[in-house]
């Protein structure tokens, strides 16, 4: 999904075919289905309307915006990203609650505000139906922990209740049956999210492991539980271009030796056949020449480091000529 088709999937939020409906559902500890929140009718235009200033303002209004595949995910901004891997159960919710009208209301006397994880807000009109997913911070239930005070006439008293505020902010979407996560760095250690990375990034470690090209394979394995690196890691047996190509190791080391970012900062083995990778540093840099990302311009000759490299198109010599 490109930006442009997900701002035209998002675009009946402002131009519905008949009324656009809300509905919010809420994920309760210990609950295996969400429950749905019963909210006043009067109050539902206004909360819609918070969701669809947050849409505008969040997705649609960023113009400079790009989609990359979670799995090819980099350290680069201004980006949202397609969900493209394993997807863990919360996130299921997305697509589950649309349609089922067997999902119980959210019961006081069982539950708590304080027992909500997360918020699932369903938006649909006649043929349209977008879901967000909303994790809620600790000031979005008030009075969850510490002592909350109110007024009472001259003098402070302590609040008892719970209160429940629902903001614009939120993580994920679903929309035209992709997942789109908006805030990647807020969900990585949530709903069995890193499950899902440490376990892509151990099959990367074992197609680098099949190269033959680290002596120390069990360097990289010490990081895996780092989410950081771990989605770094991910990249690698899913796009890395060098492993695509078949480069010869031979040639990799070589590169690596002679490349003015690396030469001084990667080791090797005793024969210089393989990599020890014995720093951060060095397992950073791997990653990066395993996913091509140090690059020279034939142009000046200066060399880069490059995260975003989109391909482009080679034309055929005739039909330029043609043209």
């Amino acid at each position: 999904m490109t930006k442009i088709e997900l701002d035209n999937a998002l675009a009946f939020i402002n131009n519905p075919q008949g009324e656009l409906q809300i509905i919010i559902y809420a994920n309760v500890e210990d609950e295996d289905e969400p429950k749905k929140l019963d909210i006043k009718a009067d109050d539902l235009p206004e909360i819609k309307q918070i969701f669809i200033d947050g849409i505008n303002n969040f997705i649609i209004g960023k113009n400079d915006y790009t989609i990359l595949q979670l799995s090819a995910a980099d350290e680069r901004g201004k980006c949202f990203y397609q969900y493209d891997l394993e997807i863990p159960e919360e996130l299921e919710l997305l697509e589950s609650v649309i349609g089922n009208d067997n999902l119980q209301t959210f019961n006081f006397q069982v539950s708590q505000l304080s027992s909500i994880k997360s918020l699932v807000i369903l938006l649909a009109d006649d043929n349209n139906e977008l879901t967000l997913y909303k994790k809620l911070s600790p000031v979005e239930v008030i009075g969850r922990g510490g002592h909350i005070f109110k007024k009472s006439n001259q003098r402070l008293e302590k609040f008892e209740d719970q209160l429940l505020r629902i903001t614009a902010k939120f993580q994920v979407m679903r929309i035209a049956g992709e997942i789109i996560i908006i805030d990647l760095a807020s969900i990585e250690r949530s709903f069995g999210f890193h499950d899902v990375i440490t376990r892509e990034a151990l099959l990367s470690i074992e197609a680098i492991n099949d190269m033959q090209i680290v002596a120390n394979i069990d360097s990289l394995n010490e990081l895996v539980n780092n989410v950081s690196f771990a989605r770094k890691l991910t990249k690698v047996a899913k796009f890395s271009p060098v492993i695509k190509l078949n480069i010869p190791v031979a040639d990799i080391i070589n590169f690596a030796k002679n490349h003015p970012l690396t030469k001084k900062k990667m080791r090797y083995n005793l024969e210089g056949t393989q990599f020890n990778l014995d720093t951060r540093v060095s397992k950073d840099l791997l990653i990066k020449i395993l996913n091509d990302d140090l690059l020279t311009s034939e142009l000046t000759k200066l060399y880069y480091d490059s995260l975003a490299k989109d391909g482009i198109e080679v034309e055929e010599e005739n039909e330029v000529e043609n043209n």
